[in-house]
């Protein structure tokens, strides 16, 4: 008697509708209050510090700080809150990353022009809420 694999899970596709970036940047801690007067529209990127030792010190929001390691980390409004975006896609070259004789604000004006350049970039959500860059065949939702 043989055993036939049964098919546990078959993709349906992409159902989330994608996002389109604006080009408009904005850093978290920084633009807060700008934020607050004027909501960012869908396709709006925040970019915010993200290193291991944020969670025992004071420099939460302080891009000028030398002595922290660790790099910048995006999120993509979609219409009701920001979600997560995968900024590896944009780098070849860990760009967005700062080492500790590094200031966090040096490495976010390298990488600003280059995310500047992305207004019009089509992207499609993954698992875990996640963006990146739409592929072929993420648009099409199978039945």
């Amino acid at each position: 008697m043989s055993k036939s694999n049964k098919v546990r899970y078959k993709s349906l596709g992409n159902k989330f509708p994608t996002v389109i970036m604006t080009g408009k940047i904005f850093l978290k801690h920084i633009d807060d209050e700008f934020l607050k007067e004027n909501p960012p529209q869908k396709g709006d990127l925040q970019i915010f510090l993200s290193t291991d030792s944020l969670a025992y010190n004071e420099y939460i929001g302080n891009y000028e700080a030398i002595g922290l390691d660790g790099y910048i980390k995006g999120n993509i409004f979609d219409g009701r809150d920001w979600k997560p975006l995968s900024l590896e896609e944009f780098f070849d070259n860990r760009e967005y990353y700062f080492g500790k004789r590094e200031r966090p604000i040096d490495t976010y004006n390298f990488c600003l022009p280059i995310l500047s350049k992305l207004g019009g970039t089509e992207l499609s959500r993954t698992y875990r809420e996640h963006y990146r860059i739409t592929l072929p065949g993420d648009k099409e939702i199978k039945k």
